[in-house]
């Protein structure tokens, strides 16, 4: 499975590939240059919340500035 902005690709059982069925799946993004967070259109807060916490942890020290 690939995550890009707001679309999800996965491959299925039959080889056929193709964008997430709900935007629960995906991960926000950011322009840090605009300061602009793109956020997929969540169904619940709560998923919100915890896409967020989410890629906000995994993400600590992964983008330095040299």
């Amino acid at each position: 499975m690939v995550q890009h902005s707001s679309t999800t690709v996965s491959t299925a059982a039959n080889g056929s590939s193709g964008p997430s069925e709900s935007a629960d799946d995906d991960l926000p993004s950011v322009m840090t240059c605009a300061n602009y967070l793109k956020l997929p259109p969540y169904s619940t807060k709560e998923i919100m919340y915890k896409k967020l916490l989410y890629a906000i942890s995994e993400g600590q020290g992964s983008f330095d500035l040299s």
